[in-house]
């Protein structure tokens, strides 16, 4: 009996050591980087590429259900195949506006309180700036971006930007002796059918004998569908 006794202790002590051998390997594995890949992770070689053995033969069949219980729910199948490409749309070329003009003159201004007619065009997309009547009319509402240069030589000037009758700037200067440059700009918003023009408002009484070279242009900044 005590030679018994003594055997069962050297077995214990042993499962014991096996057990903590064991989890110093498990500890091991978990922390050395290569060997915490997943089972399935092919292994990289160092030059060459992957050559896959053939798979093993399959593991004997699981153990049945208990009686009277549901299985459990299987995996999800794998995706269908993508659908066919459609039917390539029809092509349809369209081009934005770009309403655009600049126009010159040199003589005396008109009369007050009617549009500075300009003699000679040197900008003119899609033809919104009448040179007859000096007159811009919008024909694509958005905003817009409108200015004017005027150079004076022993002359006077007081001019406004207006906008269906309402003046949205207003500019003053007089060159008695020597040369004097005016100018401006404005951004305005405009709808189908705003009238825009460039307008004198010094009385004839006041005007010289000197020269007047004036530059007046506007372009679309950006359309509104909106407006």
């Amino acid at each position: 009996m005590p030679g018994q006794g003594r055997r069962f202790l050297s077995m214990a002590i042993i499962d014991v050591w096996i057990l903590v051998l064991s989890v110093i390997s498990t500890v091991a594995d978990v922390g050395d980087p290569e060997m915490s890949k997943p089972c399935d992770a092919p292994i990289e070689p160092r030059g060459g590429p992957i050559i896959r053995g053939p798979p093993g033969p399959p593991g004997p069949p699981g153990r049945p259900g208990l009686p009277g219980l549901p299985g459990l729910r299987g995996f999800p199948g794998p995706p269908g195949l993508p659908g066919l490409h459609g039917v390539p749309g029809d092509i349809e070329k369209c081009s934005s506006p770009n309403p655009a003009f600049t126009v010159k003159q040199r003589g005396l201004f008109p009369a007050p309180s009617q549009p500075i007619i300009f003699t000679e065009v040197l900008h003119n997309q899609e033809d919104h700036f009448n040179i007859t009547t000096g007159v811009f009319t919008c024909i694509h509402p958005g905003v817009y971006h409108f200015g004017f240069d005027i150079d004076l030589d022993q002359q006077a000037v007081k001019l406004a930007l207006v906008k269906n009758g309402v003046d949205i700037l207003e500019k003053e200067a007089r060159a008695e002796d020597n040369s004097q440059h005016v100018s401006g700009t404005a951004i305005i918003k405009l709808v189908t059918g705003d009238r825009v023009w460039l307008e004198s408002k010094l009385d004839a009484t006041e005007t010289e004998k000197g020269l007047i070279q004036s530059v007046f242009f506007g372009y679309l900044l950006y359309e509104n569908h909106s407006g």
